[in-house]
């Protein structure tokens, strides 16, 4: 189950993304407690802001969109910085509690083992009780599809794949950490969706985000597609034990007051080196409390593939 794209033109994924970065005013980052406020030289890794080069292509690349009026950059190692950002972290928990289902189109890029895989586009439905989770591929290996229940399947995911691994494996039952379920995936379908999200930042901000170890800087004007977003931007000058990332972006829908696209960047190897991207994940035509049934969630389901050519 490697999942690979050729239509995809992107021999090198991350430097080809990157160059159709532009910045975004306000949007460079801060190195550290030093240096708050200071942009423009303290980290060259643009602030990015997914748009999709149209809306009826979905496996175009998430690439950058500036926002037309001059963005407000706050940054601060502060204790007041720090609570704006668990303020907002919080006040997006509060929000999702009132979220039923939704459906979106997710894109999400991961380095493991090193490398940094090309992007995976999917269709997406979310249920949060009980916590349900449908994916149709869109690219790469169009037509895969994936759903996991809790509290259904044996706890398993049931999965099918397309061409020749439909024809001999037919409809799976996988295991969510077991090594096909986990080939190319940083985490398992069980900790997918907004919600998994929200409580992650939430817990990791709660326990990292400390004055003399952190840096926070809040962006506005920013844009995923063409929804206005804040963007919150957490640094770690200095690494930890403790701390799972250098960097985290956070970009909360002014529209939805929700994350809508999640960046993570381990620190630099070298001095004067950009950071790496660890992982990202964008959700795009975001659709709150649409309405999801059981049926949406059933591999039975006649809208679906599973146990068919």
């Amino acid at each position: 189950m490697v999942l690979r794209d050729t239509s995809i033109p992107t021999p090198d994924a991350e430097k080809s993304l990157d160059q159709a970065v532009r910045r975004t005013g306000g949007g460079e980052g801060v190195e550290g407690p030093g240096k708050a406020g200071v942009t423009g030289k303290g980290d060259a890794s643009p602030a990015r802001v997914a748009s999709i080069a149209g809306r009826n292509n979905p496996t175009s690349l998430p690439v950058a969109s500036g926002a037309a009026a001059p963005a407000t950059t706050i940054a601060s190692s502060s204790p007041e910085a720090i609570a704006s950002a668990l303020r907002a972290i919080e006040e997006c928990k509060e929000r999702y509690s009132k979220v039923n289902d939704y459906t979106c189109t997710f894109y999400k890029r991961e380095r493991i083992g090193g490398r940094l895989h090309n992007p995976h586009v999917m269709s997406m439905k979310a249920r949060t009780a009980p916590s349900s989770i449908y994916f149709k591929f869109v690219s790469p290996n169009k037509g895969r599809e994936a759903i996991y229940v809790t509290g259904q399947n044996r706890g398993r995911i049931v999965a099918h794949d397309v061409g020749l691994g439909k024809f001999f494996a037919g409809t799976m039952h996988l295991d969510p950490r077991g090594t096909m379920a986990m080939e190319e995936n940083r985490h398992p379908i069980t900790e997918a969706g907004i919600g998994s999200l929200i409580d992650t930042v939430h817990h990791r901000w709660k326990v990292e985000l400390k004055p003399a170890e952190s840096v926070v800087a809040l962006h506005s004007n920013t844009k995923v597609g063409d929804h206005p977003c804040i963007m919150i931007e957490s640094i770690h000058p200095d690494r930890h034990p403790d701390f799972l990332f250098h960097k985290v972006k956070l970009y909360i829908s002014q529209e939805h007051g929700l994350p809508v696209r999640f960046e993570a960047y381990d620190w630099p190897k070298h001095h004067g080196i950009h950071p790496e991207l660890i992982e990202e994940y964008t959700y795009m035509n975001l659709r709150l409390n649409v309405g999801l049934r059981d049926h949406d969630f059933d591999p039975a389901s006649s809208q679906y593939s599973f146990g068919r050519f």
